[in-house]
């Protein structure tokens, strides 16, 4: 069992305790979606796709985009289970989820051994994690609507990645190149903010 796992377990068993004492427990399953994109220094709009020119199983150095992160939308995924105490107007939570994510660029030239070639298409580069997520809550407003403001940490276990690059070369032939199951570079802690809204039926 790795450490992740365990600490999922360990903080899932001290809500079920702490929901003895009368508090308000509350297990939830969700579901969502929307999008994602790369910030920061390296992320780009645009860049070239360096093929090797090798066949299988010659092809130990990977085709690759240049600069891979893209700052344009990739619609993601998430699902996951979420355990919540409540203490009067605070509200403490526990979720793990399992996301995917990433984001996409345009493309402008394939460059092989056998020279450059304008192309027309997009490249994406998506990441699978499961994720562990405490966070602590305030309760904001409450009536037939509940809206309750909240922060914390989410930190991100990587499962895998893969990317996809569908262009149109200069002589209108359109191709697809994917490839998926290497491992992302680094885990990720972020912190999180955002806010719920509960409607009493």
């Amino acid at each position: 069992m790795n450490k992740t796992t365990a600490l999922f377990i360990i903080a899932i068993l001290l809500l079920n305790a702490s929901s003895w004492s009368q508090k308000k427990f509350t297990l939830s399953v969700f579901t969502g979606s929307g999008f994602s994109f790369f910030e920061g220094p390296g992320a780009v709009d645009k860049s070239n796709y360096y093929r090797t020119g090798l066949a299988f199983p010659n092809n130990s150095v990977p085709d690759t985009m240049a600069e891979p992160f893209g700052k344009k939308p990739f619609f993601n995924f998430l699902a996951g289970l979420q355990a919540d105490i409540t203490f009067s107007k605070w509200v403490l939570s526990l979720s793990c989820q399992y996301e995917n994510i990433g984001g996409t660029l345009n493309a402008d030239s394939v460059i092989s051994p056998s020279g450059s070639v304008k192309a027309s298409g997009k490249y994406s580069r998506n990441y699978d994690f499961i994720s562990i997520n405490p966070q602590i809550g305030r309760i904001v407003f409450q009536k037939a609507i509940t809206i309750t403001l909240h922060t914390g940490v989410d930190y991100t276990s990587k499962l895998a990645m893969g990317d996809m690059f569908d262009y149109t070369d200069q002589n209108g032939q359109k191709k697809s190149i994917g490839y998926s199951g290497g491992e992302p570079e680094i885990n990720d802690l972020r912190l999180t903010f955002g806010a719920s809204v509960i409607r009493k039926k």
